[in-house]
């Protein structure tokens, strides 16, 4: 499966405070954020996520606006939510999954973000407007408002990293969430109707077929192949730029987040493990069903089809790696985080990390101990 990115976050070839739309950014999150959250999750959902963001990325990264908000604790539940809904409906949902992709996709170039928030100067964002657009206009807001927040911090090199970094995490994730989704669909497919839904997917024969053959190398495969679903590095990154610390010391926190250190990798595949310790057998696809292909040999679609999963025993055995998961990615998190400890600043070195740990630990219970 490619990850590649394939819709490139361009940055304006030019580029002037006076470009930005007389719509005020944080009004327009409110606005986007309130339809999202009133027809999506329960009100319980969003306030237990506004919490979690704030502890493990609002103190820490000194980043606790309405722009941290929406790209972690509405951002992710929604997408997630959206890729989901296709599912349930008609034999055009491949197609909906991959349109989903490039609407979203879409407004990390910034022109077209700027368009359309230059839109909802004459055109308000409605309470009724389509979930995907409230999400559209949240994600656009974030391109042009983060880039434009860097550049007028005196750093046009740093802005243009950065939008080329939320591009990219953006199209990782949607492009896992698609795929991630599209083994739900093709469990119900036919087998005569598989092969072109999965061509239209971007899924190929070996991707059904998982590479390792242990349960334990399963769960290692998956989170490389699908850890970015957790949004955890769109979190950070959308709420990097609206961050009060120093901005020699944003730019080495990008540096670490996405440079050769890639911080942001095992903290995603954390993220993506943690909610799955608890199996779900009501999911298509997460890391046990994957893991569990990969132990028998078999491809995940006949895992899927079959569905005889036992909750019980995925539990214990879930619950073991997660143990030996955690403690490696720890020790690897710790390692990065020293070698850069001098750039990023006191607050991040020595505070984000154990912040990360207390969210893990609310999410898995037990998690450090023993």
């Amino acid at each position: 499966m490619s990850t590649r990115l394939g819709n490139p976050g361009r940055s304006p070839s030019h580029f002037e405070p006076s470009q930005l739309p007389g719509v005020s950014a944080p009004e327009l999150l409110r606005a986007a954020r309130r339809i999202l959250r009133s027809r999506t999750r329960a009100p319980r959902y969003w306030a237990a996520a506004d919490r979690l963001s704030d502890l493990w990325l609002g103190g820490p990264l000194r980043s606790s606006s309405e722009f941290q908000l929406a790209a972690s604790a509405d951002l992710g539940a929604v997408i997630d939510w959206l890729y989901d809904e296709p599912l349930s409906s008609s034999a055009s949902a491949a197609e909906e999954l991959v349109g989903l992709t490039g609407r979203l996709q879409e407004m990390v170039d910034f022109e077209k973000a700027l368009a359309l928030l230059r839109r909802f100067e004459t055109a308000p964002l409605e309470p009724e407007a389509e979930l995907v657009e409230a999400t559209r206009a949240i994600i656009a807001t974030l391109t042009v408002h983060g880039y434009a927040t860097l550049h007028g911090r005196g750093s046009a090199e740093l802005a243009t990293r950065w939008l080329e970094a939320w591009a990219d995490a953006m199209w990782r994730q949607n492009v896992q969430q698609q795929q991630t989704c599209g083994f739900g669909l093709l469990a119900r497919l036919p087998p005569g109707e598989r092969p072109a839904c999965m061509a239209r997917l971007g899924l190929t024969p070996e991707d059904l077929m998982p590479r390792s053959t242990s349960f334990s190398e399963g769960v290692e495969e998956f989170l490389e192949r699908y850890g970015e679903t957790a949004a955890s590095t769109v979190a950070v990154l959308g709420g990097l730029p609206f961050s009060t610390l120093p901005t020699s010391e944003v730019e080495a926190l990008l540096r670490l987040c996405t440079g050769e250190a890639g911080l942001l990798t095992p903290i995603s595949r954390l993220l993506r493990l943690a909610p799955d310790v608890s199996f779900d057998p009501a999911e298509a696809m997460n890391t046990g069903v994957f893991a569990s292909a990969a132990e028998q040999r078999r491809s995940v679609l006949e895992v899927v089809s079959e569905g005889k999963l036992s909750k019980p025993e995925l539990d214990a055995r879930l619950g073991q790696e997660w143990a030996r998961f955690s403690v490696q990615a720890r020790r690897l998190l710790e390692e990065r985080m020293a070698t850069h400890a001098e750039q990023v600043g006191p607050e991040v070195a020595s505070g984000w990390l154990p912040a990360l740990y207390t969210l893990l630990e609310r999410l898995v219970p037990g998690t450090w101990k023993g």
